[in-house]
């Protein structure tokens, strides 16, 4: 049982600090070069799906409108799943307004992804640029994307992601942790071929490129990775197309993104199995993707199996076994913390990654045995927060 506790000691190591130094290092020692045109200016086709989105989606509009790029090149596709607020009341204004804005209005609800398809089938430009109604893109952000576009092997571009609020609580603190380190990892994983990383608000694609998606249970973002990575296009990281998201997520609603993330990108996955042996994509597939959403599993194997052996007799586990002892004391703090509403530095964060652990653990189990839920699951919106704080890197650079 030992061997098997190492064996999950080491692929939990080398998925968190293991791949992204080896990325790292390649980024450094072997980076690949592309084109790039800051003067380029395809047709784009802004693709911005919206369900009961009427809180947040004058701010994001207002954002899309003001865009620093040629009007006459530039389209907006919106489309309403279904919305019961106001959110078609607001479509019907900006689009009479807006020329460049086309409203489409669903009676069903049926999900974002087959929204997706029928306003991909509606689009008529070079480039697709997709977008979430609770963000709001910064003038230059559709600029950093299209300039990639010079290079014929790039198929895609993943855009930046960043945070403001006004309440620094645990679940911002560690959310916003994560998205620095995942932005490098992106970045850097770009530098030596393709991320595989997108963000679902803020990516672009070449149109020609775009695959319809199945059905309504696939991840549209993950689908056109795993696409482009098949017939090998790349798809770069962009830092500095930036995307601000006014956050008000809660524990509950960060548990059932990752949650859904896993069980959709697995059952995506199926779409393209030959992706996890060949030798260009596995490498990274596996401890980038996979191995994050088993880590649950990994850590629990790894406490059982060290703590049934020093129970049997090794007694060589005893400084394991009371480290083990003093994360589960520190997590128990970060729950209380949490509880209090608090942020604390290491527990927090210790008690939000074991939440996350345990949302891939259910998200695996979803996509075994479940049936999922096909409908849209928003997160928390945040209409007005006071005194927001920039906390992604990337956002206010040049």
């Amino acid at each position: 049982m030992i061997y098997i506790s190492v064996i999950c000691f080491a692929l939990l190591l080398y998925s968190y600090v293991g791949f992204p130094l080896l990325v790292w290092a390649l980024s450094v020692l072997r980076p690949k070069k592309w084109l790039r045109d800051e003067t380029l200016r395809p047709s784009v086709s802004i693709i911005l799906p919206a369900f009961n989105e009427a809180l947040v989606l004058r701010r994001c509009l207002n954002s899309l409108l003001a865009l620093e790029y040629p009007v006459d090149r530039i389209e907006i596709l919106c489309g309403s799943d279904g919305s019961t607020d106001l959110t078609n009341s607001i479509l019907k204004q900006y689009s009479e307004e807006h020329p460049t804005l086309r409203a489409l209005y669903f009676p069903r609800q049926r999900g974002k992804m087959l929204v997706l398809n029928d306003l991909v089938f509606q689009a008529k430009n070079d480039i697709l640029l997709f977008v979430d109604a609770d963000v709001t893109l910064q003038k230059d952000a559709l600029l950093r994307h299209v300039a990639h576009y010079a290079d014929a092997d790039v198929g895609g571009v993943a855009g930046c992601l960043a945070f403001v609020g006004p309440k620094q609580d645990g679940v911002f603190d560690s959310e916003s942790a994560y998205w620095s380190v995942e932005s490098a990892l992106r970045k850097n994983e770009g530098l030596i071929g393709s991320t595989l990383g997108l963000y679902g608000g803020n990516y672009s694609i070449r149109r020609e490129l775009w695959q319809p998606l199945p059905n309504a249970r696939v991840y549209d973002d993950f689908y056109a990775v795993l696409h482009l990575l098949t017939i090998g296009r790349r798809i770069l990281y962009e830092p500095k197309a930036v995307a601000v998201e006014l956050y008000g997520r809660s524990f509950r609603d960060e548990f059932n993104r990752k949650r859904r993330n896993a069980s959709q990108s697995l059952y995506t996955l199926r779409f393209f199995p030959s992706l996890l042996y060949r030798r260009h994509s596995a490498w990274m597939l596996w401890p980038h993707k996979l191995l994050r959403w088993f880590s649950g599993y990994l850590l629990l194997v790894l406490l059982i199996g060290t703590i049934t052996s020093f129970l049997a007799g090794a007694e060589w586990l005893s400084p394991v076994v009371v480290i083990e002892g003093v994360f589960a004391f520190l997590a128990l703090l970060g729950w209380v913390a949490k509880q209090m509403d608090r942020s604390v530095p290491i527990v927090s964060q210790l008690f939000w990654l074991l939440n996350i652990f345990r949302a891939g653990m259910t998200g695996v189990l979803d996509f075994l045995i479940a049936s999922p839920d096909l409908k849209w699951s928003q997160t928390t919106r945040v209409a007005d927060p006071t005194t927001p704080r920039p906390v992604s890197q990337e956002v206010g650079k040049s």
